[in-house]
């Protein structure tokens, strides 16, 4: 692996740790929210209790659980050909 991937995955893991915080603290029904997310109790476990690095869909998962928005910018073009 090399350093630029090393450092995503390790950000990527604190990211699932602070996301976990905050599950904990809303007191929200985990199993039944991972469930309506289509996130199995075994994959859940792996990413939030093992260390296991989340899909982009699983990750969109679990910031929605938490309650967590994500803005992707999005640019106008124009209907015309250049």
């Amino acid at each position: 692996m090399d350093t630029d991937s090393s450092i995503y995955e390790a950000r990527a893991k604190e990211l699932v740790g602070e996301i976990r915080k905050i599950i904990e603290v809303k007191a929200l029904d985990l199993d039944q929210a991972l469930e309506q997310a289509g996130i199995s109790k075994e994959k859940a476990n792996d990413i939030l209790n093992n260390g296991g690095v989340p899909t982009l869909s699983e990750f969109l998962a679990l910031c929605q659980i938490s309650g967590i928005t994500i803005h992707i910018p999005s640019i106008e073009t124009p209907d015309t050909p250049m």
